[in-house]
């Protein structure tokens, strides 16, 4: 036992002098420092004063007796660890029972040789140390979790707030930026928490990287939030200057990311809160930043904190809370617009528009709610909504006797992108049993074009079921005219942009004029949105445009309202 060294205590416990003697001058020659007592009063005492390393104890002692003193210091926290042996004689074999049901170790049996003592004694030591050694490893791994996210390991929102050097060390300047990854909701809702934990990840470390090699040991960067990060930096409080770097950090993340086969894209959303600012307390600067994010956006958005993003933020708060519940409190309806085509003033079907009718604050647009559900990953049960709805509303019309030969309806590029987009579609025709050619969906020209392998794919079975397509808001994206020719789509729509000043406008009539030919060199039907006035029809319908949609026709009304417009036009 050389090595133990004096600091090595052990406590025994004995009430026979000749014996206790023994054990002393055993473990005093191989190194030990020894404590001793003869009853258990004194040892529970002694164990509380000096928290010996090991308990050496009789078992049956007057003034308490062995297993009183294991229940006292198993019961107590400070000794309740202590390895514990009893010292018993052949005939204590029913009280050595009872100790070790209270939790002693081992025990030895007397008479024994020094030998027997020191290779227990040393085998409690071992077994000891290799607990105390888990334990500690358990208390780090426990400490981490409660400073560290377990999918990043990244600090984590609290343990960040209480590290912003600024605050800490009070340094007179810094900012503090809020980054909302705005795919996460949906990915998490479409594909699972493994797939949009992988993405969490692989934006955290694209950030740390490019946290690390810019600013190095100026800034922090944590996870705030279940798809947002947190990112400290001090001594920068000049606008133009901190927009220039977070779009230098934030470049790494222009670059996608393949996830499950599917290649993705981050979208971000950056609020900056400025010490002091907007504010001096760790907690008001990161709920400051939070309130200063804007629409996530490709590559990144960023926008300051400000009176005016509060309250607005206050808004879409409240909006985004609302608008959970709207659907089952039926305060989302659609509104119809009926799209005329050009050759003998038919009417070719409607466009089902989404409306949300708030109880208090009235009438909320499009612009403002559509965003708010993107964001959050609600996008995707509206969305199937409006479709089943919006089918439904057709079929029934048709029942009524009208002759309503199509309806569209939009898809916003979270819905494109859902993995479950074809089977919901195939189910909601399924039910209504419409014929083909009933459906149009209308997609997006960037949505279609951001990931064109995988949007070809899935339009090409979308009209294997019979759906049209129509591609939405032509012009306003990429227009790459290599990619779009690819697409399996049936219509183009010219955005209201290039219709609102077509007459006036010699340049919006070139370019209606170029999609229109464009359009009928690939076989394709155009569409006009926006269309107000008769002038309008006239030169669109010169230009060659085939359907029209807009005011001038009939504003978005209820369904219930079709039917006599359709009377009074005399479409029925």
């Amino acid at each position: 036992m050389e090595g133990q060294g004096s600091s090595t205590t052990v406590l025994v416990v004995e009430d026979d002098g000749s014996i206790r003697a023994v054990l002393n001058a055993t473990l005093r020659s191989a190194g030990f420092r020894v404590l001793e007592a003869d009853n258990g009063l004194d040892a529970f005492a002694l164990a509380h004063e000096h928290l010996p390393n090991l308990v050496l104890s009789d078992v049956l002692m007057p003034g308490g007796n062995g297993t009183d003193l294991l229940a006292a210091l198993r019961a107590d926290a400070r000794t309740a660890d202590l390895p514990f042996v009893f010292l018993t004689g052949l005939d204590e074999r029913q009280s050595v029972r009872e100790g070790m049901n209270l939790g002693a170790d081992d025990y030895l049996t007397k008479p024994f040789r020094p030998t027997e003592l020191l290779s227990l004694v040393k085998a409690q030591l071992h077994r000891s140390a290799k607990r105390i050694e888990v334990r500690r490893q358990l208390e780090a791994e426990a400490q981490k979790l409660r400073e560290f996210d377990s999918i990043t390991g990244l600090p984590n929102r609290a343990h960040f707030l209480g590290r912003l050097a600024w605050t800490a060390e009070g340094l007179p300047s810094g900012m503090l930026a809020s980054i909302a990854l705005g795919q996460l909701p949906v990915l998490r809702q479409s594909l699972g928490q493994g797939p949009a934990d992988e993405v969490m990840r692989e934006g955290a470390n694209r950030l740390l990287e490019s946290v690390r090699s810019r600013l190095g040991a100026r800034a922090v960067l944590a996870r705030s939030g279940e798809h947002r990060f947190a990112l400290a930096v001090a001594g920068r409080e000049d606008e133009d200057a901190i927009e220039a770097l977070l779009r230098d950090v934030l470049a790494p993340l222009a670059q996608p990311i393949e996830i499950g086969g599917r290649r993705l894209f981050f979208d971000a959303a950056v609020g900056v809160a400025i010490h002091p600012r907007h504010g001096t307390g760790p907690d008001s600067l990161l709920d400051h930043a939070e309130t200063a994010e804007p629409a996530t956006s490709p590559g990144g958005a960023i926008a300051f904190y400000s009176a005016e993003n509060s309250a607005a933020h206050g808004r879409r708060v409240r909006l985004l809370q609302d608008l959970r519940a709207a659907m089952e409190r039926g305060e989302l309806s659609l509104a119809f617009q009926p799209q005329i085509a050009l050759a003998g003033e038919r009417l070719v079907g409607f466009e089902a528009l989404l409306r949300w009718y708030h109880p208090e604050l009235g009438q909320v647009g499009p612009a403002e709610f559509i965003p708010l559900a993107e964001e959050s990953g609600l996008i995707l049960p509206i969305g199937h909504w409006v479709l089943r709805e919006a089918v439904r509303q057709l079929k029934g019309w048709r029942e009524e006797g009208l002759d309503v030969e199509r309806i569209a309806v939009n898809l916003s590029p979270r819905q494109f992108e859902d993995p479950g987009l074809f089977e919901g579609v195939w189910a909601v025709l399924d039910e209504a049993c419409l014929p083909r050619g009933s459906l149009e969906l209308e997609i997006t020209e960037s949505a279609a074009l951001h990931d064109p392998d995988r949007a070809i794919a899935l339009m090409s079975r979308l009209r294997d079921l019979g759906v049209a397509l129509a591609l939405d808001d032509f012009g306003t994206g990429y227009s790459n005219l290599s990619q779009l020719k690819r697409l399996p789509v049936d219509v183009i729509k010219i955005d209201q942009l290039f219709v609102r000043q077509i007459v006036r406008d010699g340049g919006d009539a070139a370019i209606v004029r170029a999609v229109v030919a464009l359009a009928h060199g690939f076989g394709l039907k155009v569409v006009a949105e926006g269309v107000e006035a008769p002038a309008q029809v006239i030169k669109l319908a010169q230009l060659g445009c085939d359907i029209c949609q807009g005011y001038h026709y009939g504003a978005p009304m209820a369904a219930n309202a079709v039917a006599g417009w359709m009377m009074e036009r005399g479409f029925a």
